[in-house]
């Protein structure tokens, strides 16, 4: 097994990385020849809690690149996420020419990861030179504890959530911050945990997030503004295939809407905890879609205007209604 990379510019991949590092303590990293997978997912209820995927196209990262295993030439890590990104921070800092990354193995005892309670089973080296106002190379070096995933158990956090059936996407302009911004203060000043959230493709396009306590209070936070909200065309793929389709045909299928009919509209309720850690996600990326499902709704955003940097933001949910009332 073997990881070899250089970087000259860690920006994207740091602001991965800080855009995630609030969920939990442990990220896992998983290196193939195109893609760096960074995950962060809770082992415990990989179901019941929000799961990101951020996939990163290694050569817009790394310009030299040396991964081998016996597992396709894939190796997957588990890794503190802020000692990973301080060093980042340390490599901006110092002004060098490059990065380099080092996969070392090396049986130590460590702190315990949040998905398993085995210790850490080898090194994550980071190094890199800089030249100080006397003129003098300094060299710098971080070692960094990781597991190395192989176990089943372990790979299973590498799978991917799967979307069998998108029944709305929507492209959310760059103000809808906004609207987390409005459900943040209501969330301060209530004991509401859930919101539910109502999308249409009727009457130019709604999206909608219901927040009500039975008896007290139903207050519905909404876009005003014009939304493309779409159907998708494809009935039969799955996964990760389904969504770049659709995403690749966003302007297709806006026409053809029966005002009267109650199927263009979809409802479900989530964790208003679970939707509000996206917030970040959602200021930060240039552009986002929201695609509804019957059992979850994903954040897809795009780091930059390209696909380079990619970060799925996965919402399972708690409560599905067919009714959408207004």
């Amino acid at each position: 097994m073997k990881l070899k990379l250089k970087t000259n510019n860690t920006e994207s991949l740091k602001t991965a990385l800080s855009l995630i590092s609030s969920l939990r303590k442990y990220i896992l990293l998983r290196f193939t020849p195109d893609i760096l997978y960074v995950i962060s997912v809770n082992g415990q209820s990989i179901s019941q809690e929000p799961q990101v995927w951020c996939k990163l196209k290694m050569h817009a990262i790394f310009n030299q690149i040396e991964i081998q295993s016996l597992r396709d030439n894939t190796i997957s890590l588990e890794v503190n996420v802020e000692l990973l990104l301080q060093t980042l921070r340390n490599f901006d800092k110092a002004n060098s020419d490059g990065l380099n990354i080092r996969l070392q193995r090396k049986e130590s005892t460590g702190a315990q990861g949040a998905n398993s309670g085995n210790s850490r089973t080898a090194s994550l080296a980071l190094f890199y030179s800089n030249i100080n106002v006397n003129a003098s190379t300094i060299n710098h070096t971080f070692r960094i504890p990781v597991k190395i995933l192989k176990n089943t158990q372990d790979l299973l956090l590498l799978k991917e959530p799967e979307l069998h059936d998108i029944d709305l996407i929507i492209k959310l302009p760059q103000e809808f911050v906004s609207t987390y911004r409005r459900l943040d203060k209501f969330k301060r000043s209530s004991s509401n945990d859930t919101v539910c959230i109502k999308a249409s493709r009727r009457g130019g396009g709604f999206l909608g997030f219901v927040l009500e306590e039975e008896g007290k209070y139903r207050v519905t936070i909404s876009w005003n503004e014009k939304l493309e909200v779409l159907k998708p065309f494809q009935e039969n793929v799955e996964g990760e295939m389904m969504i770049r389709t659709e995403l690749q045909h966003i302007n297709g299928d806006a026409g053809n809407i029966d005002e009267n009919d109650p199927g263009e509209d979809k409802e479900i309720v989530v964790r208003l905890k679970d939707w509000q850690m996206a917030s970040k996600v959602v200021s930060t990326c240039k552009t986002v879609y929201l695609l509804l499902t019957a059992k979850e709704c994903v954040l897809h955003c795009l780091l930059e205007d390209s696909d380079e940097v990619e970060i799925i933001y996965y919402i399972s949910g708690i409560r599905i209604r067919n009714a959408m009332e207004y």
